[in-house]
């Protein structure tokens, strides 16, 4: 799709936004999509485009049969611009979750690291083991990207990790990789650098895993008082149910209930489930 999308859109693409979007081309980059930000920019035009076109033929069939009103028109430039939104946030969604992927796995893909480092393997090939292990996750598609960049391209390993230290969604590996130059441009142990940065690493990772059990221990009193609330409420009004046909505001006590046990119960249990998603340290 990538491909179609800048045939048919990259040649204005290119002219009209040469030097546009640094930010998200860097996204782009850190999301690993391997393809480059006019050809994002063209798949964004492109489904813009094809979402006009599928509405307008929708609307204008309806308006045939049923005589809809134009206004109905109102919700493409709605549409459009969600879309719009969604498509120029998603390459942060990705990089977020690559981000978080890495630093779930660092502490483990460092002690590897150090095993090797320990028995005398060169740096490239510490890079290549990992790259071929299926077990480290978006690190192994870190390491992939710099075996490529070494072994295909020519580049030396040290320039290369200078420059994915700053490239990678991680600032954890970022500066894991960091290290690794500077210990190899001043001749350093690569070893003794290796295992003094997995005991941080290791130490880093149960302290996230022990504020995160704290955390979850406030937010869950938060949420059971919170529906212990909404329940207290809703007995409250049933009671006041059977004695008054009052209304609250615009809405009768029926309608109360309605509201409190479909969408306000509901709404906070899933906006409680997100929250935890997010702060949960992955595996």
């Amino acid at each position: 799709m990538y491909g179609f999308a800048f045939m048919l859109f990259g040649g204005i693409v290119k002219k009209l936004f040469k030097d546009s979007f640094k930010g998200l081309k860097k996204t782009i980059k850190r999301a690993n999509m391997k393809i480059s930000i006019y050809e994002y920019i063209s798949m964004i035009l492109f489904t813009l485009f094809l979402i006009t076109i599928f509405f307008l033929g929708i609307f204008f069939a309806l308006y045939y049969y049923f005589r809809l009103n134009v206004l109905f028109l109102i919700i493409l430039p709605i549409i459009l611009l969600i879309t719009l939104i969604i498509l120029y946030l998603y390459p942060g969604f990705v990089t977020s979750n690559r981000r978080r992927d890495i630093e779930s796995k660092l502490a483990y893909s460092i002690t590897y690291m150090t095993a090797m480092a320990e028995a005398g393997v060169a740096p490239i090939t510490i890079f290549e083991n990992i790259a071929k292990s299926p077990l480290y996750g978006e690190i192994t598609e870190e390491a992939k990207n710099i075996v490529i960049e070494s072994k295909v391209f020519g580049r030396d390993i040290v320039t290369v990790l200078a420059d994915y230290s700053f490239i990678t969604p991680s600032k954890k590996f970022g500066d894991l990789l960091q290290g690794i130059v500077a210990t190899i441009r001043s001749g350093g142990d690569l070893n003794v650098y290796l295992r003094n940065k997995a005991d941080g690493i290791m130490f880093d990772y149960r302290e996230t895993r022990k504020e995160f059990t704290d955390t979850l221990g406030i937010y869950s009193e938060i949420f059971i008082s919170f529906i212990f609330l909404i329940l207290l409420l809703i007995v409250t009004i049933s009671i006041f149910k059977l004695f008054s046909t009052q209304k609250i505001g615009p809405f009768t006590f029926d309608d109360v209930l309605n509201i409190l046990t479909y969408i306000v119960v509901p709404g906070f249990s899933i906006l409680f489930i997100l929250l935890l998603d997010a702060i949960y340290p992955e595996e």
